[in-house]
């Protein structure tokens, strides 16, 4: 990878600043105003952001130019305000670490509030009608350092899971503005080089065969939902589980078992990838699909970039049969997949239930517990009739709450799915951070059955676990206090024992709005949570996982 610069912009009325950093931190260049000597600085370097493709590289580009701070200004107020298409400069070689980060879209504040840092917004008024004194300059500079510091940290921590998957896509397409393409746009350019052609009907076989043999495997109120309509379900009893039909995988929870032991699960291999070869659904570009897939079964021990690269494209191809936007858009090729893979699952389960009780159905697997091995003859039979393959794992132990929460242990480990359980190994630093100490306490309890309490209580030396990151959406006027006190937008807050102090949303008639799930009271610490020494108030999350265990048992 080339030379990485890593950089931030801030723009006033009569100042524009911008600061570039290595990825060690070490403050490169900062520009205030005059931009003279910024196209050097850059020529051959892949610049990193925070945002960057919407923002910062637009008013880069402005600096680039050397245009003056007002015109500066007025190009930053048209990109807030939604009011500008303006192409970057081909000077401009970038990577966003915002793109593609979740579907939370988290704000870099958000995420240093999740990460446990300092949460540090500027003290001065974007909308001062003057001009910055010396001191204003220097706490701006230094409010934007920070921010390409924690922009490092991102990127350093999506290096590996982002950056160096697209690096190999990058090398695989040949336009010169693809360096801005997300995964997913790369991975269709990588397939194909026009669109495909689109299908008027399902198909559920090579060649546009007949297939009613397939559908008349499940119930007909699935059939008619599939044919005429585009969302939706279709609840059906069977095998003593409650099983939803619809429009993604198939999901199916017993209507009883909560908690049992030995648990095996039959997983389907690459399930969608393979079925679009089975259905032949990327028409002439199947048989190159069929090529990614063999070099990546090739290079999985030897080449784990490639490897993890060519998976990506791989995975991506259903998501991309359903986007618009997408040159491989093909709307019932995407829902010919999803039949076909909701039939094949409901099939196997209905082959394995004269052996088997059927716990658990989700997409691609399903977990059952059995006394005797004819499932084995069924897995084989099913493969047989599906063209599909099926991966063995066990569980020695299985909790459910639902078909999307469960905790399945084997060898001492955990598998932990769903909201109330997934942040239990680690924070959820691009979601929703909150209380994670609520998913720690529960998993304990229900795996290890130790008190919510002792949990709580040998960790209140991590802060972090117990802190809620607040934040208004930009439908309110920001947040506020009961005695109409603004504060930043984004505040981290612990639950706490003493007082009546709360933040609140404000609407845009004045109204104050509750966080939802958040303490009664609080208290606020925007410092970094290393360094809170406050008394946290444990009743308000041994209450909170209490309720939550009444749903699990």
């Amino acid at each position: 990878m080339q030379d990485l610069l890593f950089y931030d912009v801030e723009v006033f009325k009569e100042d524009a600043l911008v600061v570039f950093k290595d990825i060690d931190k070490k403050v490169i260049k900062i520009f205030h105003n005059d931009f003279t000597g910024l196209s050097d600085l850059i020529e051959d370097k892949i610049l990193v952001g925070y945002n960057n493709y919407w923002y910062d590289d637009k008013i880069l580009t402005y600096m680039l130019d050397l245009r003056d701070v007002y015109q500066i200004k007025k190009l930053n107020d048209d990109i807030i305000n939604g009011e500008t298409y303006m192409k970057v400069s081909s000077d401009i070689n970038s990577l966003d670490c915002f793109q593609q980060i979740d579907v939370a879209r988290p704000s870099l504040k958000k995420i240093e509030g999740n990460m446990g840092l300092k949460i540090k917004e500027s003290d001065i008024d974007f909308n001062i009608d003057r001009k910055l004194n010396d001191e204003e300059v220097k706490e701006v500079i230094e409010y934007c350092s920070y921010d390409v510091d924690v922009t490092i940290d991102i990127y350093k921590i999506r290096i590996k899971s982002y950056f160096e998957t697209k690096q190999e896509l990058l090398k695989m397409c040949k336009s010169k503005a693809s360096i801005r393409w997300n995964t997913t746009t790369l991975s269709a350019n990588a397939l194909l080089d026009r669109p495909l052609a689109k299908w008027y009907d399902i198909r559920l076989k090579k060649n546009n065969e007949d297939f009613e043999d397939l559908l008349s495997i499940v119930d007909p109120d699935v059939v008619e939902m599939w044919r005429s309509k585009d969302k939706g379900k279709v609840v059906v009893e069977a095998f003593d589980n409650i099983i939803e039909f619809g429009f993604g995988g198939l999901h199916g929870v017993h209507k009883s078992i909560k908690k049992v032991e030995n648990v095996k699960l039959l997983d389907v291999a690459s399930m969608y990838p393979n079925i679009i070869l089975n259905i032949n659904a990327l028409g002439p570009y199947t048989e190159k699909y069929k090529e990614i897939l063999d070099k990546r079964i090739a290079v999985k021990h030897s080449d784990k970039v490639l490897s993890d690269t060519l998976k990506l494209i791989l995975n991506s191809v259903y998501g991309n049969l359903k986007n618009e936007y997408s040159s491989l858009y093909n709307p019932k090729a995407a829902l010919s997949v999803c039949i076909y893979g909701q039939i094949a699952l409901y099939r196997l389960c209905e082959m394995l239930s004269p052996y088997c009780t059927i716990i658990n159905i989700n997409t691609d697997g399903v977990a059952f517990t059995t006394d005797n091995n004819e499932y084995k003859k069924v897995w084989k039979l099913w493969e047989k009739e599906f063209n599909l393959t099926l991966e063995e794992d066990t569980f020695d132990m299985f909790i459910q709450k639902d078909v999307n929460n469960y905790i399945g242990v084997k060898d001492g480990k955990l598998k932990c799915k769903g909201g109330d359980v997934n942040r239990y190994h680690f924070d959820a630093i691009f979601k929703n951070n909150n209380a994670r100490i609520l998913d720690i306490a529960l998993v304990n309890k229900l795996v290890y059955d130790k008190e919510v309490l002792d949990t709580l209580l040998e960790n209140l030396d991590k802060p972090k676990l117990y802190q809620y990151v607040l934040q208004a959406g930009s439908t309110y006027l920001g947040t506020f206090d009961k005695e109409d006190n603004k504060y930043q937008k984004i505040n981290r807050v612990f639950a706490s024992k003493d007082g009546d102090f709360a933040l609140f949303k404000k609407r845009k008639d004045g109204g104050l709005v509750k966080f939802a799930d958040a303490p009664e009271k609080m208290t606020l610490w925007n410092d970094d949570c290393k360094d809170f020494k406050g008394e946290i108030d444990i009743n308000h999350y041994y209450q909170i996982v209490q309720k939550k265990l009444e749903r699990w048992v």
